[in-house]
């Protein structure tokens, strides 16, 4: 049975029940084997946005230097202009320069951006896959998991990373096996967390949250990011941190949006260390989170 506090990435069928394993199923793969003998490669992600995400760990990083880098990638500068320009930042004029737009938006906000557009780049038309859908899943968990984690004491730069990245280890596997991804995938609704990863050993020999630990790890993200990922399929244990715990409950938060849950529903499926930290003294939710909840409904996928 899955655990309340597992997070859902549902498998609900709009054409057919789904099989953890049909009959007439593609022949399951070695996804391990398969990379060691070089009949797959992992995605990579963009030099320059290597290069940028490296730059924008250093606390005094010289934005001058962050925005000539920027400069030499035309499609994410004029994301970066498009954020500076936003509402969200004033809108009050016409920003042209990608130096003022650095300084603008400042490199917490311009290291998620950066993050975002280089793994999104990575990964087009994948088979049995509605991207929109599933960025718009990852950039929910992204930022619950941000706004979560200075509640659980957990550092809001990698939760924000591991909600971004944990499922895409499924967008590899079906990326790389579009022909089993087509049969176990297409005409169904939206499958997330542990009901995918069961779905995906039958049919690939491998989950997403494996996949995806040992990618976040060949990229040069923290360790505490991969180690978060592999476990975010797993029902909570006793040893679990902080990072876990923002992770699990932000996947819960993705996928209450997805359905459109009530605010009380949500947050009753939430980890009970979790729930405490975002209800007031009569047990609901508290205004913070009644905020973020509301505002998580609103997300766009914009990748």
């Amino acid at each position: 049975m899955i655990e309340a506090n597992t997070p859902a990435f549902t498998l609900e069928p709009m054409k057919r029940a789904a099989e953890t394993r049909p009959a007439n199923a593609p022949r399951t793969p070695n996804f391990i084997n398969d990379i060691a003998a070089g009949r797959v490669e992992l995605p990579t992600i963009p030099r320059i946005v290597q290069r940028l995400m490296a730059a924008l760990r250093d606390p005094d990083v010289d934005a001058r230097k962050i925005g000539e880098a920027l400069s030499q990638d035309p499609v994410l500068s004029a994301k970066v202009l498009r954020l500076a320009n936003s509402s969200f930042f004033g809108g009050q004029r016409s920003m042209a320069s990608i130096d003022a737009a650095v300084a603008m938006i400042g490199t917490q906000a311009l290291n998620k951006l950066v993050v975002a557009c280089g793994v999104s780049s990575s990964f087009k038309e994948i088979p049995g896959i509605d991207l929109p859908t599933f960025w718009r899943d990852a950039l929910v968990a992204a930022t619950a998991a941000s706004k979560l984690a200075p509640r659980l004491q957990a550092d809001a730069e990698e939760a924000y990373v591991c909600g971004l990245l944990h499922a895409t280890g499924h967008l590899i596997l079906c990326q790389t096996y579009p022909d089993i991804a087509n049969h176990m995938f297409t005409g169904f609704a939206v499958v997330r967390g542990a009901e995918l990863a069961e779905i995906e050993l039958g049919a690939f020999g491998i989950d997403h949250p494996t996949v995806g630990a040992l990618w976040v790890e060949t990229i040069g993200f923290p360790q505490p990011v991969a180690d978060t990922i592999r476990k975010s399929a797993q029902p909570l244990a006793d040893s679990d941190g902080p990072l876990d715990l923002a992770l699990r409950s932000a996947c819960l938060l993705a996928a209450a949006v997805a359905r459109k849950d009530t605010v009380d529903t949500v947050l009753a499926a939430l980890p009970p260390s979790v729930r405490v930290r975002c209800s007031g003294a009569d047990g609901q939710a508290d205004a913070a989170f009644l905020k973020l909840y509301n505002a998580l409904q609103e997300t766009e996928p914009t990748l």
